[in-house]
């Protein structure tokens, strides 16, 4: 591992050039390509249960729906159709079409015990979708020649078989490491000790000494260690915490500004977290569990958002305004990755899902993170991008997304 300060000075440069590359024209011109400087009518008054926002005509180049095209009746009516069959569980979601209209809708309850309803102004976690943000800070670094795809990990990380794991086999999860989250002994304390505070390396500890579970790009297996890798990687070769690059990116960058990893304010109104399946004990509130949570999750699962966050920062990405055309395609090249917990996967690429939902194919992610689950995923053509979060850990998330999918396609396509 190179050191000394024209390493430090070259790093600081690679990171100033990527952020002025991924910002494109700024954070104007990134939001206008967007479609995000139209207004907002609330079609359900003080509740607030849906909004659509319409593209500028100045900034849109392409025709879209108009205001009163946008199904939004229909497409609230799928969320609550899902929300009370699953007991009022939380949902939000946000659609964005072809010219940049996007149509935003909330259901069930933030706050199950108080029916305290889910609200456009609360956040919530969005769980493995934030390995979509880890990889594209990753490749930022690839685009500007500070990381290569093929460089072995041993640089930056002490674990077993890291001389012969590269960069694009963490990132493809075809590297061997074991998942630290399958350990018993680490989910006892990370459910156990719900105030705890988790450092990275106590993460890579849990599987230190363990063996590679096979030959590094032999196949693909999904392991939530490989991205707590990338973000140690990152922190060393960038100079900055993981939080703080996802900030400069997401927030400074493209003014996604209610996108955090745990640098959000204290008074964020963050939903309750629910789960029914790891006490199989009826739903419980996991709350009180945020801590351990979040930083035990770190650049593997982590994030903090909001459905129109995601979406927008997804359809910025996905439409070339975040990385250069290679870097894209470097990030869609996927490897056979049948997944029996995505039964819709069809690829893994570089922290991206392949998925095939009622014929289409789509890129993106799911999340799932105790308290919380999610999915955003992007279609090219025709063009749009649906993202859904909620506070249930055991949503069927492609389910919902098939759903509001099939509105979009069947008013517009």
């Amino acid at each position: 591992m190179s050191d000394g300060q024209s390493s430090s000075e070259a790093h600081r440069h690679t990171r100033r050039r990527f952020l002025k590359t991924a910002g494109g024209a700024g954070v104007a011109g990134a939001l206008g390509l967007a479609g995000w400087t139209g207004r907002v009518l609330y079609l359900h008054g003080e509740n607030e249960r849906t909004s659509i926002e319409t593209a500028d005509p100045v900034q849109s180049s392409s025709t879209g729906p108009s205001e009163a095209d946008v199904p939004a009746e229909r497409l609230l009516t799928v969320l609550d159709r899902y929300s009370a069959d699953r007991s009022n569980v939380g949902l939000q979601a946000c659609a964005i079409f072809e010219d940049g209209t996007r149509w935003c809708g909330v259901a069930g309850t933030a706050d199950h015990d108080d029916e305290v309803p889910l609200s456009f102004a609360h956040q919530l976690y969005v769980g493995s979708v934030t390995k979509l943000y880890t990889a594209t800070l990753v490749l930022g670094q690839v685009q500007q020649g500070a990381l290569g795809l093929s460089d072995t990990i041993d640089e930056w990380v002490d674990i077993d078989g890291a001389s012969e794991v590269t960069v694009e086999m963490v990132l493809n999860h075809t590297s061997g490491v074991p998942n630290y989250t399958s350990d018993v002994w680490f989910l006892a304390r990370y459910l156990g000790f719900p105030t705890r505070t988790w450092d990275p390396s106590e993460l890579l500890d849990v599987i230190r000494g363990s063996e590679l579970r096979f030959e590094p790009g032999a196949r693909h297996e999904y392991s939530n260690s490989n991205y707590v890798l990338l973000g140690m990687i990152l922190e060393r070769v960038i100079g900055q915490p993981y939080e703080t690059q996802i900030r400069r990116l997401v927030r400074e960058e493209f003014g996604f500004d209610r996108t955090y990893y745990l640098d959000y304010p204290r008074d964020a109104r963050i939903a309750n977290a629910y789960d029914e399946s790891i006490f199989n004990l009826g739903r419980r509130n996991l709350t009180g569990f945020r801590d351990s949570l979040e930083t035990g999750a770190y650049a593997a699962g982590g994030i903090l958002s909001t459905a129109p966050d995601v979406a927008g920062f997804v359809r910025a990405l996905f439409s070339g305004d975040v990385l250069s055309e290679r870097m894209i395609a470097e990030m869609q090249t996927f490897v056979d990755a049948p997944d029996t917990d995505v039964p819709a996967q069809r690829g893994y690429g570089l922290g991206v899902r392949n998925l095939v939902i009622d014929g289409q194919e789509l890129v993106g992610h799911t999340g799932t993170i105790p308290g919380y689950s999610a999915i955003a995923m992007h279609h090219d053509d025709p063009e749009y991008t649906i993202a859904v979060l909620s506070n249930l850990s055991t949503i069927d998330q492609t389910f919902v997304f098939d759903h509001l999918q099939r509105v979009v396609l069947e008013e517009f396509y």
